[in-house]
């Protein structure tokens, strides 16, 4: 680990914090239980850390949250030896519209979506604090991991020693997934291609729900690099961001482990419809003849889901990229049923009422998918077998619809088979998804 990185993430670490209508059980930080039901609220503050000279700061957290709980991350950092005020990075949870805090300066502080900078300043200690709500006396959010990294100003990112490896991530292109989504489709592709190669079987279109940034799109980007961070920790996987160099990259692919990085695309990658901005996966380096090669998941490099697997010039990668990842571990057994929910249903013909439409049937009684459900950002889709076995089930062709009826309506069968298998998908903007299958 860098030494600008520090995470807490066991009782041990925790109980170093000052405890206020929250308490720490296993493992985990807690509201207060109180004769069988938990206090309202309470806020965790971690001691002081000390840490290298920096002028950026980028917080993280892993967190379950029920329904009817949320989050609310905080830090503050100590400049001339006085601490700052403490700023906020947005009330998170699966079921809040999750929206960052707008871009504002404070003094030397300069706040965006998922950073805090410091303009002419820098500062030698950060603190951070968490806060904890429920609505609901019986549930209480869960914090699993609090975490804050930091750009050091005077040391130059290490390159460490070369590895020539190559990991099996999981390829997808943003233009196989859901349209609506796309904005900020290629973070969720990134968490996708790193859980899913051990055997998480997640679509894109869970982690997009889940970590998007709501701000109206004039103020900045959706893709909230702290919420990914919070979205891949709700399904269980201990993930946070680090400003690191060259080493860290390579250390993680020694470890078996991919990384998920932000590039600036070339002229060129742009004027052909790439975001200025993009993010890949680091799925291993190349050795070879000069500088090498650095291997890669694209989720803007071709139409195709294999056309992501490429690899970049060593040094054209340094260039495009600013020493921020988000650093990853496989998830804990303890932690294998985290997540949104996923519901079957069984999708049934609608018959004369809606003809040529399927409608959903959960636990045996009628679900109607409402008018807006893709308006209000959910997400409607179905698929069918296509002959040949796929590692994911986010590799197959989806067909993103509308919802007709209360239901979805599917295509007709191929008229060379007797019966046709659909498998309908409807994933909320919590991430929970409804899935099952009907034969016509």
């Amino acid at each position: 680990m860098e030494k600008n990185t520090l995470l807490l993430h066991d009782t041990e670490a925790f109980m170093r914090g000052e405890l206020d209508n929250v308490t720490v059980a296993e493992g985990c930080i807690v509201l207060d239980p109180v004769q069988g039901s938990y206090v309202p609220y309470g806020c965790y503050t971690s001691a002081a850390l000390p840490m290298p000279l920096f002028d950026e700061l980028w917080v993280s957290w892993n967190v379950a949250t029920p329904p009817g709980t949320a989050v609310e991350a905080q830090a503050r950092v100590m400049v001339d030896g006085n601490w700052s005020a403490w700023v906020g990075f947005g009330r998170w949870s699966t079921h809040l519209r999750r929206e960052s805090v707008p871009p504002r300066e404070r003094g030397p502080l300069r706040m965006g979506p998922d950073a805090l900078r410091l303009d002419s300043k820098c500062a030698t200690q950060a603190q951070l604090r968490i806060y904890l709500y429920t609505k609901n006396e019986k549930t209480t959010p869960a914090v699993r991991l609090l975490g804050v990294s930091v750009r050091r100003v005077d040391a130059i990112p290490a390159r460490g020693r070369p590895v020539n490896r190559s990991l099996h991530l999981m390829p997808y292109v943003v233009g196989r997934r859901a349209p609506a989504l796309r904005p900020w489709m290629d973070l969720a592709i990134g968490l996708a291609s790193l859980t899913n190669r051990w055997g998480a079987d997640l679509l894109p279109e869970e982690f997009a729900q889940v970590l998007r940034d709501w701000r109206a799109p004039a103020e900045g980007d959706p893709r909230n690099l702290a919420f990914a961070a919070a979205a891949a920790g709700c399904w269980g996987f201990p993930a946070w961001i680090s400003w690191c160099g060259l080493a860290t990259l390579r250390d993680e692919i020694r470890a078996g482990c991919g990384t998920l990085v932000a590039l600036g695309s070339t002229p060129a990658q742009m004027a052909s419809g790439w975001p200025e901005r993009r993010f890949v996966t680091v799925r291993g380096f190349r050795m070879g003849a000069g500088a090498g090669k650095v291997l890669l998941c694209d989720p803007w490099a071709g139409e195709n889901d294999f056309d992501a697997e490429t690899e970049m010039e060593l040094d054209d990668f340094l260039v495009a990229w600013d020493n921020v990842a988000l650093l990853m571990r496989p998830r804990p057994a303890a932690n294998m049923q985290g997540g949104p929910v996923r519901d079957s249903v069984r999708p049934r013909p609608a018959g004369p009422v809606a003809p040529g439409v399927c409608r959903l049937y959960r636990g045996g009684e009628l679900h109607l998918l409402d008018a807006d459900f893709c308006a209000n950002g959910g997400v409607l889709a179905w698929s069918t077998p296509d002959g040949r076995p796929h590692a994911t089930t986010a590799h197959r062709t989806f067909h993103f619809v509308e919802p007709e009826a209360g239901g979805v309506r599917l295509d007709p069968k191929d008229p060379e088979k007797t019966s046709q298998k659909y498998t309908v998908y409807a994933v909320d903007t919590a991430g929970g998804m409804l899935v099952g299958d009907v034969t016509i």
